[in-house]
């Protein structure tokens, strides 16, 4: 059932890990993705509700009403192309990590047959493009699940972005085993989506998260999770 009116439903990624996402139980309850949606729902004068669900099956609650909207993707990473896309929201770069026993990538072109980490229902066009057939993809449900096996040396390479990454860095308990340096395969920036005829509109969105960069808040969520 769709929720109410003064209800902000999210659709939030099971595949995404911390920084972005923290799961306990099945449930929501912090990381950058849940901070920016509280933050924002606060703005639109709205209560947040966040829905889990597969990679693969994000886009589902928009087009059947279950949820209002869907943060920090791309549009050339769903497959609906009516979605109204908002202002940026974070800006992330798409990293090719490795152990500190292995060389840092320093080409596309090394990765050529390599199985590289990746996760399920992503797209990874910079690297599908250049490499074709030779793309060897090793899918995972989650960031969580390629970080452990590329730590069990199931791997060497494993493609992921730089917010998750450095966090890892910070925190895991055997950040002394990743390499500090990794491959920069592009800069991008994230949205979130909504539907055509959804209870929010795109104009009212864009101003909130205007609002909430010209406070410094987006920044400040960020930052929190930076690495000392």
């Amino acid at each position: 059932m769709p929720g109410r009116a003064d209800e902000l439903v999210y659709v939030v990624s099971t595949g995404s890990a911390m920084p972005m996402t923290d799961f306990r139980d099945g449930v929501l309850v912090g990381g950058l993705l849940k901070e920016f949606g509280d933050a924002l729902a606060r703005e639109l004068r709205m209560t947040p509700r966040y829905l889990n669900v597969p990679r693969k099956r994000v886009e589902a609650p928009l087009a059947n009403g279950q949820a209002d909207i869907l943060c920090d993707l791309r549009p050339e990473w769903l497959d609906g192309k009516d979605w109204l896309w908002s202002d940026a929201i974070f800006t992330n770069n798409e990293i090719v990590a490795t152990r500190l026993d292995t060389a840092a990538v320093r080409g596309v072109a090394e990765l050529r047959r390599q199985r590289i980490g990746t996760i399920l229902g992503y797209r990874y066009a910079h690297l599908e493009v250049p490499l074709g057939d030779e793309f060897a993809r090793d899918d995972a449900i989650s960031d969580d699940f390629n970080l452990s096996k590329l730590l069990r040396k199931r791997f060497r390479y494993m493609l992921t972005n730089s917010l998750y990454f450095d966090y890892q860095r910070k925190i895991h308990p055997e950040r002394a085993l990743l390499n500090p340096v990794a491959y920069k395969v592009s800069a991008f920036d994230t949205y979130c989506a909504l539907p055509p005829r959804g209870k929010l509109a795109l104009p009212a969105l864009d101003r909130a998260i205007q609002a909430l960069k010209r406070r410094g808040e987006i920044q400040a969520i960020v930052d929190r999770f930076r690495p000392n």
